[in-house]
């Protein structure tokens, strides 16, 4: 984003909304693809593991939500950045590393949540809904490597300490607190 700030500063409060723009482009061909083709049943959330799956579907919408109570929504969408401009450094995450609510426990609460939700979505996998949901996976784990990187540049050392002693996706069950 810097460089686009820099060589195209008129056209940078637009910046995050193509980003997200394009994003979700990408996913159309996937998207596509699934619905294309459909097959028999190679695994399936059954008996059981309905349970499982209800318990993640749970995991992922309360990972969301905190997600939403700690994230500026305006900005993330990149509505906010028509009225202020672009650049991270003026952003609400650039002056200070947030660590509070579910980012104490949590680096990424809703690519944890997305992660969830692509396995636990449907009751039933055939040989496209697994496909996708494997490339999925890898457009998330992707996204939130390249994350990594811009909060590394940001707030360099403070975010080195964070990321020891905070998991990336999901909670680090503790289990001291289920004895009190």
């Amino acid at each position: 984003m810097a460089v686009f700030s820099r060589h195209l500063p008129r056209a940078c409060p637009y910046y995050r909304l193509a980003y997200n723009g394009l994003a979700a482009a990408t996913l159309l061909p996937l998207l596509f693809f699934k619905h294309s083709l459909a097959g028999e049943v190679l695994l399936a959330w059954a008996g059981p593991l309905a349970l499982v799956r209800w318990g993640l579907l749970l995991a992922a919408a309360w990972l969301a939500w905190a997600g939403a109570r700690e994230y500026d929504l305006g900005w993330v969408s990149g509505l906010a950045q028509l009225r202020s401009g672009c650049t991270y450094a003026s952003g609400p995450y650039a002056a200070e590393l947030r660590t509070t609510g579910i980012l104490r426990h949590v680096r990424h609460p809703w690519y944890g949540s997305a992660l969830l939700l692509l396995w636990a979505h449907t009751r039933e996998f055939d040989a496209a809904n697994l496909v996708t949901s494997a490339v999925l996976t890898l457009y998330v784990l992707v996204g939130a490597r390249l994350e990594e990187q811009k909060l590394i540049r940001v707030h360099g050392q403070e975010y080195h300490e964070y990321r020891a002693r905070t998991p990336m996706f999901f909670p680090r069950p503790r289990f001291k607190d289920l004895l009190r």
